[in-house]
Formats: C-alpha cells, sequence, structure tokens
C-alpha cells in the first residue's frame, strides 16, 4: 500500500499541511506525534530542535487535533521554524480505531509515509530528547554499518505528578538485540530510535488487532538488518496519567486486546517468534482467567484451557 492507497482507504477529511520551507536532500525524518500534550509538547519540540548535525532534517509534526491547547503551540512553533517543521493538523474523522478504541494510528502512519529522509527518528509529543547530538551520533553509527537496520539507545523515564525518582529505563548493554528479545521484554524506548526508511513497510501496522505500532516497526527492522544500542542515555520517557501505558487496566478487555495483539504477530511472522509467543499467550490467558474470576464473568475456564494450552507448547518447543 503506497501513501495515495493509504488515504484513499482511512482519509475522510483533507489533512491540512501548514505552510512551510523545509529545505530538500533531508537525511533524516524527525517524526512527532501528538495529542493533548500541551504541558509537554515545547520541551519534546525544542530537544528536537536543539540537535547540532552536519545534515540537515525535517520534524514531520502531527497533531491530532488536540482540544487542550497543544494544536496552537505547534502552529506557533510551526510559524517560528519554518525551515525545520512541517505541521500536519488532522482531524478526528480520521482517526483509526484498535480494538474499539481511538487511537494516533492515522497520526503515526501519516508522518512515516511523508518522510523524505534516509533516515527516520522517532519521538512522541510528551518525551524528549537530551542529548544535543544524539542524532548525530546515531546517523553517523549506521552511515558506517551497513549491516544495521535500527539503532536505539537508553533512556530515562520521569514520573509525572509523583514522589517517585527518575529511574533508567532499562538495564541495557552496548550490543545488538535481537527480534525475539524485544517481543520477550519490553527493550526499546520509543524515542531512542533511528532507522533505515528503506526498510519501512508502512502497511505492516494496518493490522486491525496490533495495539502498539512500534513494536511492529522494530521486528519488521529485525528481519532486515541489526538492532544496535548504546547504553547510554539520551532522552527522557515521561509516565503520566495521559500516556498509553498509564491507563491500561487489568480487566478482561484488555487481556483479550493484548491476546489478539499477540496472534495478529503470529499471523504476521508466522513461526520466527512462536516460542516467545507461546510463553507471552500463555502468561496472557492466564491473566485474562484471573481477571475474569475477579469479575465474576460466565466465561471463566476457556482462558485457562488456553492457557495450558499455550504452556504446553512453550514446554515441548524446548
Amino acid at each position: 500500500m503506497d501513501f495515495k492507497d493509504f488515504k484513499d482507504k482511512y482519509q475522510k477529511v483533507q489533512v491540512e499541511q501548514f505552510p512551510n520551507k523545509v529545505q530538500e536532500n533531508i537525511v533524516v525524518s524527525v517524526c512527532v506525534q501528538t495529542y493533548q500534550h500541551a504541558p509537554y509538547i515545547k520541551e519534546c519540540l525544542d530537544g528536537i530542535l536543539m540537535q547540532e548535525t552536519d545534515f540537515p532534517f525535517e520534524v514531520l509534526l502531527g497533531e491530532d487535533a488536540s482540544t487542550d491547547g497543544t494544536r496552537e503551540i505547534c502552529i506557533e512553533y510551526a510559524k517560528k521554524h519554518p525551515h525545520k517543521i512541517k505541521l500536519f493538523l488532522h482531524s478526528r474523522e480520521n482517526n483509526i480505531k484498535v480494538g474499539g478504541e481511538p487511537t494516533g494510528r492515522f497520526n503515526f502512519l501519516y508522518n512515516l509515509y511523508s518522510a523524505r529522509g534516509n533516515y527516520i527518528a522517532l519521538c512522541e509529543g510528551d518525551d524528549y530528547w537530551t542529548d544535543p547530538l544524539k542524532l548525530q551520533k546515531q546517523v553517523d553509527f549506521l552511515e558506517k554499518n551497513e549491516d544495521c537496520s535500527l539503532c536505539f539507545h537508553n533512556a530515562e523515564v520521569v514520573f509525572e505528578n509523583s514522589n517517585k525518582d527518575k529511574i533508567l529505563f532499562r538495564e541495557l548493554e552496548d550490543r545488538n538485540y535481537s527480534g525475539e528479545e524485544v517481543l520477550r521484554k519490553w527493550t526499546i524506548p520509543t524515542a531512542s530510535v533511528v532507522f533505515r526508511k528503506k526498510y519501512l513497510d508502512a502497511k505492516i501496522y494496518e493490522h486491525p488487532d496490533i495495539l502498539y505500532g512500534d513494536i511492529m516497526l522494530f521486528l519488521k527492522m529485525a528481519e532486515h538488518g541489526k538492532l544496535k544500542c548504546f547504553s547510554e542515555s539520551m532522552s527522557v520517557y515521561r509516565r503520566h496519567e495521559g500516556g498509553m501505558m498509564y491507563k491500561k487496566r487489568k480487566n478482561g478487555l484488555r487481556f483479550e486486546k493484548a491476546i489478539a495483539h499477540n496472534k495478529a504477530i503470529l499471523d504476521l511472522f508466522g513461526n520466527k517468534y512462536r516460542k516467545v509467543q507461546d510463553w507471552n499467550l500463555f502468561k496472557l490467558y492466564l491473566k485474562l482467567f484471573r481477571a475474569r474470576f475477579y469479575e465474576q464473568n460466565p466465561r471463566l475456564f476457556k482462558p485457562l484451557l488456553h492457557s495450558v494450552r499455550y504452556a504446553l507448547a512453550y514446554i515441548f518447543s524446548k
């Protein structure tokens, strides 16, 4: 599916592009998706605009019709930085629902399809970069290592409206990580990623059961090359009440959606990750059983039977 096909399928209202003068010969396209991020979006954009590079980059800023002032801030930045920022003003009519809930999927895919750079970097509107040489370091590495399709780095986690101290995202090492490792455990901070555009296959993120498009991106990149990690922290992942991960609820519906997501990965990648997915599905069906037990749901024992099935499949796959 190309950009035209994507718009024909999903775009019900024309996306408004704010006037800009972004130059040609872009090396990196930085994709920023934002919605209801008024307290955070300035810090996100400042962290990108402070990047010191010896190559041109563009900022593809997708604003998803926020009502908290985010859109006005984005317009302000687009006016100040017309040579850097391409602002796309989206409409909620184009929103793609996943599992019956609205998502930023259309915004995300629109940015990916619009990217002109050889490389694409990601930064959600509530996260931010802390190292002015982040992009330069990652692009330099990719330029010298053709066998690497994606590189990422560590991040710090900030807890908004909480007394918790800032912590490190993971104990990540300076080495290559496999798709299996990424799938087994949340390993890659999304705002740390830079990858090769030539391996982008945007249609894979359009599967109706895929909850997390970034995971699909990482697995797809693993099909084409190495996933290099730098243990150095160069960004911040923000945990707050409006964030997608914060909103997770431990009810039956949440686990049903997670099960469908993991089964979709099996559909898309075949048996490559069968062992990991059998284990993931075992745990999810067990959690679904527990959730339905507390909900006193009459459909109680089916998830338990499924859990036994995937546990046996995992054991005998060893």
